[in-house]
């Protein structure tokens, strides 16, 4: 989480192969998911590695293929476990956009060629159940992402979350299916990456999921759903709709999700995720408030490990402390393990920028560029 100083940004991740769910946080401000938020900078994250590979494929219309890997995780008995997506689900269309036409909040963008069935990708409960999003590959959105609301033969309408982008903004994109719960955690392995509940009342529930807040505002925000998987409707549901399937939510790039490992005799759990390697620009908005600090959860779909220096931040995105005391701290980055014992753990570092280089808060004396871990 990056706490900001009464700014707003965008976190443009050209890193490939990295992963955190950080929380970057800012006096007076954070950096955040909710694309609403205007007046946003662009935070360029670069390494060399991937500087080669950024813009290939971008003339195909056909799918790309990815290179695959698994990531495997412990979750802890009576704890919670971060869990941030480090690999995605393959893609099943990439092509060059032909136009980019906006009405309101969605924006239709035409493509090259018809290689799509009309309405393949909206979402339908139980007949079509992921969401879908149409990444940017090349224009001057690179790695920006839009959520698909539906399509026709040789178009994609998105969702622009207050974005208004122009032909020149988004040229090529990769269309990808979001991870949803039911697919990270299907019913098959129940009793291998979480317990099914015996009932739907508190004391009856499993295993949870915890999705956080990434639209809200403020610190130190309550999760916005919490989820358990109900054998009485053979899926996830929402402790606030106890009997209505909702397995589909869908984490979006950037985002993570907390499972939580509590309830009756809990024992060690584990889960293994197969996906592909993404190695392309990667894009998150970042907002954040006038007057008040504001937490941005954020995670990156990077499968290795950040050093402080690659994470990419300048003085025009993050604002430098103006010395090393508690009280002269602007922007800082919180990071979570994602594993340990117990539940609502508080961060297990938090950095800041003094003078450029970086300091770990609890001591101050000496810079540090310390990596941090993929998943942390």
């Amino acid at each position: 989480m990056i706490k900001k100083a009464c700014t707003k940004l965008q976190c443009y991740d050209l890193v490939t192969g990295k992963n955190s769910p950080l929380i970057y946080g800012r006096t007076c401000s954070m950096l955040s998911l909710v694309k609403e938020i205007m007046n946003m900078k662009k935070l360029n994250v670069a390494l060399a590695i991937l500087v080669s590979a950024v813009m290939a494929g971008n003339a195909q219309t056909t799918v790309n293929s990815d290179v695959v890997g698994y990531v495997s995780q412990t979750l802890t008995a009576g704890s919670d476990t971060i869990i941030a997506p480090q690999l995605l689900r393959p893609s099943v269309f990439a092509g060059i956009v032909s136009s980019v036409t906006v009405n309101g909040a969605k924006a239709t963008l035409g493509l090259s060629t018809g290689a799509l069935t009309a309405s393949q990708l909206q979402y339908a409960a139980v007949t079509q159940p992921n969401t879908y999003i149409a990444m940017v590959t090349a224009g001057n959105l690179t790695g920006t992402y839009f959520t698909v609301d539906t399509n026709g033969a040789s178009d994609v309408t998105v969702n622009l979350d207050g974005i208004s982008p122009t032909s020149a903004d988004v040229t090529a994109i990769e269309v990808r299916p979001c991870w949803t719960i039911n697919q990270l955690f299907p019913a098959s392995d129940a009793n291998v990456s979480f317990t099914p509940s015996i009932g739907t009342t508190t004391a009856t529930r499993r295993t949870q999921i915890l999705i956080p807040n990434f639209a809200g505002t403020g610190i130190n925000r309550a999760p916005s759903k919490i989820l358990f998987y109900n054998p009485a409707i053979t899926d996830w549901a929402l402790t606030t709709a106890t009997s209505a399937k909702a397995g589909d939510t869908a984490i979006l790039p950037g985002q993570y999700i907390v499972h939580r490992n509590t309830g009756g005799t809990p024992v060690n759990l584990g889960l293994t995720s197969v996906g592909g390697v993404y190695a392309k620009p990667f894009a998150n908005y970042l907002g954040t408030l006038p007057t008040a600090a504001n937490d941005n959860p954020l995670a990156f779909p990077r499968a290795t490990d950040y050093k402080l220096s690659e994470l990419g931040f300048t003085d025009t995105d993050f604002v430098q402390s103006t010395g090393k005391t508690a009280g002269t701290r602007k922007d800082t980055i919180l990071v979570y393990t994602t594993s340990g014992t117990g539940i609502n753990r508080a961060p297990s570092k938090i950095y800041f920028k003094f003078a450029g280089a970086w300091y770990d808060t609890s001591s101050t004396t000496t810079a540090v560029d310390v990596t941090i871990p993929a998943g942390s």
